[in-house]
């Protein structure tokens, strides 16, 4: 059986926030959503959204990433710090480029501290 991935939802404290960091930075499509507490983005092959996060006590207000909430979305880019410094000039913070023999990453977080890599690995 083979299922493809469509859809990587991250909880979050402010959904526009998150949104708007990706699809200015990265440069995907908002998708139209009827609630504030859903916004998809296209990202030309699985699509990424965000959505509020809710707690015992109701609606979470603020960041969800860090140690306790761990995963890394992908980014491919045959040019790791070219992709690199235009994700800083588009207002991300990025660690310092990695090198094991021909792979080639970075990682960055998000506004509320998802992290996130740009790699070369295919």
């Amino acid at each position: 059986m083979s299922t493809p991935l469509n859809r990587i939802i991250i909880f979050v404290g402010n959904v526009e926030k998150c949104a708007r960091f990706y699809r200015d930075v990265f440069g995907f499509t908002a998708l139209p959503s009827d609630t504030s507490d859903w916004i998809e983005l296209d990202t030309g092959g699985c699509r990424l959204a965000f959505h509020k996060a809710h707690g015992p006590r109701g609606p979470i207000d603020t960041p969800t990433g860090g140690a306790m909430n761990p995963h890394k979305i992908v980014f491919f880019a045959k040019d790791v710090e070219g992709t690199r410094e235009a994700v800083i000039a588009g207002g991300a913070k990025m660690g310092d480029i990695r090198k094991f023999g021909k792979l080639v990453f970075c990682d960055g977080k998000d506004p509320e501290g998802h992290v996130f890599q740009i790699s070369n690995r295919e």
